[in-house]
């Protein structure tokens, strides 16, 4: 295969691969497969220049393409801004459904904790009402041997207490909380 000397390169810089030297038409001299010096060219020469005409393009095309490929990876700026934003996108999305999840959550909770206390109520009223009774059939005979006077002053004290409920029951905590400290304070 013969090398075709650069352009702008005179012809005795010009070589064939082998070392033969180029004449000035740019044919090489001498050798038994040389091309003849009359400058005529045989069929096969130019089949031999198209195909390395061709050859050259997809040297250019796939030379073209590696490039392309090295600079976008060279192109870290925006790979990392690709990045970023695909794991933004992740974030986003598992915060939503985490988000979903909690509010989901809640809701079922504040469903149970309603029907918990809703129940709890209904005890306590229930209880209440049944130790209401109780209370009133043991103190009935009390009320009954107590002169008028008393169970007046007693009834009065009674619908004060209604009136006075949180008063009465921190006044009654306190005394409470209170016993309990000077006992512990004692036992030491």
């Amino acid at each position: 295969m013969t090398a075709a000397g650069m352009p702008g390169e005179s012809p005795e810089q010009q070589t064939v691969e082998a070392g033969t030297p180029v004449q000035e038409d740019g044919v090489a001299s001498g050798g038994a497969g040389g091309i003849a010096a009359q400058g005529s060219a045989s069929p096969a020469a130019a089949d031999d220049a198209e195909q390395l005409k061709q050859e050259i393009e997809r040297t250019r095309e796939q030379l073209g393409a590696t490039v392309e490929q090295l600079a976008a990876k060279a192109d870290v700026k925006a790979r990392a801004r690709g990045k970023a934003a695909e794991l933004a996108g992740r974030m986003k999305n598992t915060v939503a459904g985490t988000r979903e999840q909690a509010l989901t959550r809640t809701g079922n909770l504040r469903g149970q904790l309603a029907g918990t206390a809703g129940m709890a109520r209904q005890k306590a009223i229930t209880a209440g009402q049944a130790g209401k009774g109780q209370l009133q059939q043991r103190i009935a005979p009390v009320r009954e041997a107590l002169p008028d006077p008393v169970g007046q002053a007693v009834a009065k004290g009674a619908g004060t207490a209604r009136q006075h409920r949180v008063p009465l029951a921190v006044a009654a905590a306190v005394l409470i909380v209170g016993l309990l400290a000077f006992r512990q304070w004692r036992n030491r």
